[in-house]
């Protein structure tokens, strides 16, 4: 059995104010029943209710606004991040996020405000991956905004219950279409493409290829500055076959 409980201010017959203990009955918990992560969620549904009735929530501190928050996050934390995650995270900052958040309070963004955004985003036609990321923006800002000595709520994806359209179908080039880019495609571009259609490497893994790299040492080069570095992560360090020739055009 599940249950919430909290004090509450509560008025007397002769007109007076008093303090009781109230026991909130949320639902049976098992397999069965409720999950415990529901039951946490609703728990804390309740208690931002019984707080905002209260008075408990602070209010917003000049220099303690998600706005601030992002600034800090921007300093300590972007730069030793791939540009390429910084560019998705910053496109979700400009588009999403701070247009509904800049001037709110850090610790303003609780279970319940983020669950009616991310339900909010359901009707901009976003897929539930894309949600879940742009939200990850939010947590990764606020964790950084708590190591910084800012009062935040502890929320994550677990706490949130996501909706969103599903995945849209992939489109791709044909045998015979990719066969007719390379094919009309001049040099440096047409040893690119066919290198891109016969082994299926990122656009980052193909710009940081050249001559000596015939062993296909793992290493990515950034889209947009072409600077060569490390894979993001390991999961996207592979062996590829080239069963190809090279051949001057």
């Amino acid at each position: 059995m599940a249950y919430t409980f909290y004090y509450e201010d509560a008025e007397r017959t002769d007109g007076t104010l008093y303090t009781r203990k109230v026991r909130h009955f949320i639902g049976r918990v098992g397999a069965d029943a409720m999950s415990d992560r529901a039951a946490r969620r609703e728990h804390d549904r309740i208690m931002q209710d019984v707080n905002n009735k209260r008075g408990s929530v602070a209010p917003t501190i000049h220099g303690k606004t998600f706005l601030d928050a992002v600034g800090a996050w921007r300093r300590a934390i972007a730069p030793a991040l791939s540009p390429a995650t910084v560019r998705a995270m910053e496109s979700h900052l400009k588009i999403h996020i701070l247009p509904k958040f800049r001037e709110s309070a850090a610790h303003g963004l609780d279970v319940a405000t983020l669950q009616q955004f991310a339900t909010d985003l359901v009707g901009r036609e976003l897929s539930q991956k894309s949600i879940a990321n742009i939200l990850q923006t939010i947590f990764a800002i606020l964790n950084h905004a708590g190591t910084c000595k800012m009062s935040v709520c502890k929320v994550g994806l677990e706490n949130l219950k996501l909706g969103g359209v599903g995945p849209k179908q992939a489109s791709c080039f044909t045998p015979s279409h990719s066969q007719a880019i390379i094919q009309a495609a001049s040099e440096p571009h047409h040893t690119l493409f066919a290198v891109a259609a016969l082994t299926g490497v990122r656009a980052g893994e193909l710009l940081a290829l050249n001559v000596a790299d015939l062993d296909f040492t793992s290493k990515s080069a950034d889209n947009n500055t072409r600077i060569i570095r490390e894979p993001k992560t390991k999961n996207s360090t592979a062996k590829l076959p080239f069963g190809f020739q090279w051949c001057s055009r």
